[in-house]
Parts: C-alpha cells; sequence; structure tokens
C-alpha cells in the first residue's frame, strides 16, 4: 500500500480559522526561511478545467529563482466526476511532483465522498480536517487563546462565554440514533473577536465581564417559542418547542435546561425594554443603552406589550424554580416546560 505523501497536504474543515491561521503561519515562515518568491497561492474556483490544469503545470514546474517552494491550492479539486483531465493530472501530481514543494489543497467546502476521486486522492496525501471545537473542547480552545491573547479567564467564565458562543445549540441530523452529521452554532472568527475584546477590557476575564460585553446567542426556535408565548399562541408555542427539541444535541434532560435558560435570557429582555420604556427612552435609546439591534428591540417591545413588569417577574422565578428543579431532582423535564407554557400563555 502507498504510504501518503508528507510534503502534500489536503486541508479542509468547518474550522475555517485554525486552517487559516496554519496555512498563514506556513506561508510567513517559508517566506523568512527562503524567500517570498518561494511562496504561491493558486485560488482555482472560477478557472475552466483546461486553464487550472496549464496553470497547475507551470506552478509545479522547475523554477529558476528557487528549490523550494511553498503552493497553496485553493478549491482546485474536480467538483464532477467528468472533469477528466483534471482527475488524471492530480493523481498523478503525488508522484511527479519534486519532494522540495510542499503544497497544500485547501478545500473552502469538505470533498465531494460522492466522487471516486475523492477516496483516491485522499489515499495518496497527508490528509487534516479542521473541526470545530465542542462541548468541553471550545472550553479548552477559549482558555488557551485567552492566554495566547495575555489574559487569564476563570473556568466559570470560560463556560458562561462558550454558552453564549452558542456552544450548547448544535443541530444535529441522526439516523437510527447515530449521529450522522453535527453543525454548530458558532465559529472560532466570533470566539477569538469576542475573546479580543474581553482582553482588551481586562487581563484577568470573569463572568461579570462577559455578561456585560458579550450578546448570548439565541436560535430562531427559541426566538418563535418566546414570540408565541407572548402572543398567547399556545399551539405555535408547543410546535415551537418541538422544533427546538428535534434540532438540539444533548440528552433530554441537558437540552431542556438549555432552553430554559434561552427562555430565561429572553424572558429579562423583555422586562429591560419594559421598565426601560416606562423611564421613557425611546426604541433607538434602549438599543443604544442594552446593545441590541433596533429591530431586536422592535420585536421585544412590541411583545413586552403582553406582559406587565410584574408578571415578567414572576415568569423569570418560575423559570428559575424549573431550572433549579431540571438540576437537582428527577423532575420530568417535558411536564415542566409544558406547563410553564400553558400558565404563561394564560390571557
Amino acid at each position: 500500500m502507498t504510504e501518503p505523501k508528507k510534503n502534500i497536504y489536503l486541508f479542509f474543515g468547518e474550522d475555517d480559522f485554525s486552517l487559516r491561521r496554519k496555512v498563514d503561519i506556513w506561508k510567513n515562515e517559508f517566506a523568512k526561511k527562503y524567500s517570498a518568491q518561494a511562496v504561491t497561492v493558486l485560488d482555482g474556483s472560477e478557472m475552466a478545467e483546461g486553464d487550472l490544469v496549464k496553470e497547475l503545470q507551470n506552478q509545479l514546474a522547475p523554477s529558476l529563482f528557487t528549490s523550494k517552494k511553498l503552493l497553496i491550492l485553493r478549491d482546485v479539486l474536480p467538483k464532477k466526476a467528468d472533469q477528466e483531465k483534471l482527475v488524471a493530472f492530480l493523481l498523478e501530481l503525488p508522484n511527479v511532483a519534486s519532494k522540495d514543494y510542499f503544497i497544500v489543497f485547501w478545500q473552502t467546502a469538505k470533498p465531494d465522498g460522492r466522487l471516486k476521486f475523492t477516496k483516491q486522492f485522499s489515499a495518496l496525501v497527508t490528509v487534516q480536517e479542521f473541526a470545530l471545537p465542542a462541548g468541553a473542547q471550545l472550553n479548552q480552545w477559549l482558555k488557551a487563546m485567552a492566554k495566547t491573547l495575555g489574559s487569564d479567564i476563570s473556568d466559570s467564565a470560560v463556560d458562561k462565554l462558550a454558552v453564549y458562543l452558542g456552544r450548547d445549540l448544535a443541530e444535529e441530523k441522526k439516523i437510527g440514533g447515530r449521529v450522522i452529521e453535527r453543525k454548530e452554532a458558532f465559529d472560532l472568527w466570533q470566539a477569538f473577536s469576542e475573546l479580543s475584546k474581553l482582553s482588551s477590557n481586562s487581563t484577568n476575564i470573569t463572568p461579570d465581564l462577559v455578561s456585560a460585553l458579550v450578546k448570548p446567542k439565541i436560535p430562531d426556535s427559541v426566538f418563535a417559542l418566546t414570540d408565541n408565548i407572548a402572543s398567547g399562541n399556545r399551539a405555535a408555542a408547543f410546535q415551537a418547542l418541538e422544533n427546538s427539541l428535534s434540532s438540539s444535541a444533548g440528552d433530554d434532560k441537558g437540552v431542556f435546561i438549555k432552553i430554559v435558560g434561552l427562555l430565561s435570557e429572553q424572558v429579562r429582555s423583555l422586562l429591560n425594554v419594559t421598565l426601560l420604556k416606562e423611564e421613557g427612552l425611546s426604541e433607538a435609546q434602549i438599543a443604544e443603552k442594552l446593545g441590541y439591534s433596533p429591530g431586536r428591540v422592535f420585536v421585544l417591545a412590541k411583545n413586552a406589550r403582553n406582559f406587565s413588569p410584574d408578571r415578567l417577574k414572576k415568569l423569570i422565578m418560575e423559570l428559575t424554580k424549573i431550572d433549579l428543579a431540571l438540576k437537582s431532582s428527577e423532575a420530568n423535564p417535558q411536564l415542566l416546560v409544558d406547563l410553564f407554557i400553558a400558565k404563561a400563555t394564560l390571557r
């Protein structure tokens, strides 16, 4: 069996942040060690098959300026089985490319596993899939990146930031109880941006700082659930809950804890908007004060008209009790949330 080439790589995956960082590091180090002329980046996404093969042949030809080369070939793999010239060229490339050339095939989308070529090519080169860190792995990534940015972040602050980013909002597609696809609700560009913002404010990141500077991500199904509760549409609220449950990852109790936590955030937002409205602030002023978009404040203000401040406070207390019961007892999660929806939609 032929060993995969150690100087030819195939990079792909949802974690575009880490992939790009690795490519940039390799480019900078290669240019530093040899020369800027030794590094070439080629984007083949819009090139015709014939033109792409010719350009690849040119790039792989011996150079008069340097014996070492780093070639970053972005989106050059065939998308269809009938791209026979490109398929033949790429399958032969590992056998003919100079050992002094380091070649990175960078695919912005996962290579099509239905193509025979994909399996054949993957066996010839060193494959690295950049997957987003799931669950506790995201917490570890955030902690390590905070240190890189010159800050310390407490475990409780890391957990809060991970939750706000959408760590627990992954959607899973299952067949026969087996997960065949998982889609995360966050990306590491956003995570890095939020960490940079936090680090620029303090070298010691606390949960309070996270609460003050980071907006929690709320899934569409929870927005729909809150909207239907606010309008008193009980049937639609139960359907929104079902939609949220069907697309959520994790065990039953964990999913309900997540939904209750997100609902609490939404009800608190309704209360904040209601109280600021009573103080005479305009929607634009409320948006600026809370750091919300004008569109979000408009929807919250519309929904808040269906509740008094006292009613919203009672709903928050109810959700707090449900959260405690879910975390400290064997109470039926579905029953607790169903009863909450039934009470909250009473008019």
